[in-house]
Parts: C-alpha cells; structure tokens; sequence
C-alpha cells in the first residue's frame, strides 16, 4: 500500500504526493490555520490528521503528531509510530490501545501524549546565565551519588543518604551564556523546592523567596532521566521553563511541582502517575497542551488552577473526584470530559472557565459543589442526572449564556442557596422530569416560576 500526502486550502487540493515503503509525517510548530488541513494514509492502513480531532497524539511540545475521528481510532489495529529526537528515547504513548479505544468507546474524545527518557540516562538541565548571576546553587536530594557536569568543563559528586533532605552545591561559571548541567545519579534522586521560596534546583539557596528568583528563571528545559522523582515545588516559580519530559517511571507530581511555571506550554503525564498533587501546575499560563494517562486516581487542588490557555483535556475514568479548584480559571477550556466514575465535582472546580460551552455531569455524581461553574459564560447547557442530591451556593452563578438546564431526578436536589442561579438569562428553559412540575416550582432555593419557564418532558 501506497503512503499518501494531501494537502488542502479551504477545501481545494493544492498539494498530493505518493510513495511507497515508510513515511514520516513533520510537522513545524503547534497549530495550523483552520482552513488548512493535512491528511495522510501509511502502510499497514489508517489514516490520520495533523489537526485536531477526536483522539489528538501530542509530542512532549505539544505538537499534534497524529490525530483521528472516534470512528477511525476504534479501527487501529497498532499506536502511531513514536516521535524520534536526538538525545531522548521514547518510551511509547501514555495510554495503552486498549485502554484507550475503551474510553474513546465511551465519551468520544481522548488526549495522549508520548513519553521519554534522555538517552544516557542523566538529567539535563538548560539554563541560561547574565552577567553577575554566575554563581548558582544545585540542590538535589540524593540518596547515593551524583555526578554533575556543570556544562563548562567542570563535575562535582555530590552524595546523600536521603531523597527528603536537599544537598546544595555552588559552582562559579566563567562567563555568562547558555550551559547545560547533565547529572547522573547512583541510587535515586529527587528534585524538590520549598513552598516559600520556590524551585531548590537552581537558586541561590536564600530563605528569601525574591533572592532566588534570577537562578530559579535561568532554568529554560529540563530532560528527567533515570532513578529521578518530582517532589513538592520541584520547579515551583521557574517562570522561564519552557519545555519538560517526564519519563514513564516517575509515579506522582507533587504539590506546586511546576506551580507558577508561567511559559511552559505542554506537559506528557507518564502512564506510571497514579497522582498530581494540589497547585501542581498552579498558575501556568501557557500551558496549552496536557495529557493525563489511564491510572491518574487523583487531580489536587487547584492543580491546572489559572492554565489560561488550556483549550481542552480529557479526565481518565480512574478519577473519582475532581477537586476544588482544579480548572479554576482555564479561560479558554471550552470542552472537557468528566467520565462516569466521578462522584464529585469540588468547589470552583471549573469556576471562571470562560469558554466553556457545555459539560456533560455523569451520572454517578451526587454532589456539584459551590462555585463548580459559576462564571462560566459560555455555558449554554447543563444536564443533571438524576444521582445529583445537592447543589451548592453560586454553583451556576453568571452562566450568562445558559438557554437551558434540564433535571433527571424525581425529586428535586438540595440547594444551598438562591444564588446557584444568579444571573442566568430570564429565557432560560428548565426542564423537569413528567410529573415533577409543582415539586419543583415549590422546592427551596431554585429560579422563581413566575419569572422562568418550567417544562415538564
């Protein structure tokens, strides 16, 4: 079989080619127009996009490298061939086949991202010095040994009896520019911070959180390699990193990991995270791109809290709870997936959530906690099912899009407070179970019937 390559401009082929034998598909930067499309068949069968689609396959830089219609994943006999850099060894896809067509078979849509681990095994870290900044400390916590090459010529070893308690190492450089620190560890390492100052990995080991930040912003890309684990502040307020691979191995992100992380753009979750911790990626305003694999049992608090331009993610049905202020504040989420197996959905979960324009409550949920799409103002729809039994205060507050809110319960779901409904447009529809009506045009708390329409279906 033949790989072809079509390329069209608002419709029109403008570009074909053909060729047998193996194809690879490059492409440069993250997004194309819309009204560009690529479109590509390979040996072996399938066909897949370079645009986004139902099941998107993102490079660890948040390039899509594949993507297909629900319909066309549930036919793949094998993944996407894994993504090639130099200096990384990918270790596959995030997701298994079939784990992944069994939730694709059930909500339609799914994110998954490519895992690596650097070549030699070391970790890497690419920083970028000024004049008089030249003096930076490594803190690591190490149980065993590590050899660092600072980049300029010039190792430490660094030893430790403990992956809790952070070893610090200053090292001078030369002149100011651009160096790469590759260490390689004998035992196991852990790279932590500290909530109150930030990052440890590079600093200038000062209890005044202002004094380490020109260290802490030096840090441009990190590569994790073997023996590596990611603790609480790991690179909590690096502001300049940009880029990171998390090898498959690592088995949670702790609290504040990446918090405040403000250019990084794209994160591949491995598979083997069975948690991401409270504030993980707190306040990371350009991360546009993060898939969260099969096995995530819990996403903390506030943990994508502020990801301004995070447009879409898809939750794994190993979640049971999504906590309180998770996707706080992601202006541009306009579509998420909250599978069946969630029983809650925290306060302010998905408050402020601008572009949301609909979400689908599973019907395992029981409770929709204050705030969980209040300020949504794109929301135009909401469904509650009937496993709902209460409602908290501004749960719905300035939905002002909402054209209407359909009931599957029998009896009406507590609700806290009035307030779940401020502001929701005087058009809105609310639909109720056949027989319900007067049940709940007389319950507690809920949009008055002499002002909003209630339907019975």
């Amino acid at each position: 079989m033949a790989n072809n390559l079509t390329v069209s401009y608002k419709g029109n082929t403008i570009h074909t080619a053909s060729a047998s034998g193996s194809a690879t598909l490059n492409t440069e930067g993250k997004y194309m127009e819309d009204d560009v499309s690529l479109s590509y068949t390979f040996d072996g069968g399938g066909s897949g996009s370079a645009g986004f689609s139902d099941v998107n396959f993102y490079d660890y830089d948040g390039t899509i490298v594949q993507s297909y219609s629900a319909s066309d994943f549930a036919s793949l006999s094998a993944m996407p061939d894994n993504p090639t850099h130099s200096g990384l060894t990918a270790q596959g896809w995030n997701w298994s086949l079939a784990d992944a067509k069994a939730y694709v078979a059930s909500y339609g849509k799914l994110n998954i991202g490519q895992m690596y681990v650097t070549s030699d095994g070391k970790t890497r870290i690419y920083i970028h010095l000024e004049e008089g900044r030249l003096a930076p400390y490594l803190g690591i916590a190490i149980n065993g040994t590590a050899t660092v090459d600072w980049g300029d010529g010039t190792t430490s070893t660094v030893t430790g009896s403990s992956t809790s308690t952070v070893v610090n190492t200053q090292h001078s450089y030369a002149t100011a520019g651009n160096y790469v620190i590759a260490i390689a560890v004998s035992g196991s390492m852990a790279l932590v911070g500290n909530t109150s100052y930030g990052s440890q990995v590079l600093w200038k080991n000062s209890t005044t959180g202002s004094l380490n930040r020109a260290y802490q912003n030096a840090i441009q890309k990190v590569e994790i390699g073997f023996n590596t684990s990611i603790g609480s502040t790991a690179f909590g307020i690096c502001y300049s990193l940009a880029s990171v691979t998390i090898p498959s191995g690592v088995t949670s992100i702790g609290d504040y990991a990446f918090g405040l992380c403000n250019s990084l753009a794209s994160v591949t979750i491995p598979s083997t995270v069975t948690s991401i911790g409270n504030n993980a990626f707190y306040s990371c305003y350009s991360l546009a791109s993060v898939t969260i694999p099969s096995g995530v049992t819990n996403i903390g608090a506030n943990a994508f809290q502020n990801c301004y331009s995070l447009a879409s993610v898809t939750i794994p049905s190993t979640v049971t709870s999504i906590s309180s202020y998770a996707f706080y504040s992601c202006n541009s989420l306009a579509s998420v997936t909250i599978p069946s197996t969630v029983t809650s959905i925290g306060n302010n979960a998905f408050g402020t959530c601008h572009s949301l324009s609909s979400v689908v409550i599973p019907s395992g949920v029981t409770s929709i906690d204050g705030y969980a799409f209040s300020t949504c103002h794109s929301l135009s729809s909401v469904v509650i099912p009937d496993s709902v039994t209460s409602i908290g205060g501004y749960a719905f507050n300035n939905c002002y899009g909402l054209g209407f809110i359909k009931f599957t319960r029998t009896t009406p779901p507590t609700v806290s407070n009035s307030n779940a409904w401020t502001n929701i447009p005087t058009d809105c529809i609310i639909y109720v179970p056949s027989g319900t009506l007067s049940a709940y045009t007389s319950a507690t708390n809920y949009p008055s019937s002499s002002t909003y329409t209630y339907v019975e279906y």
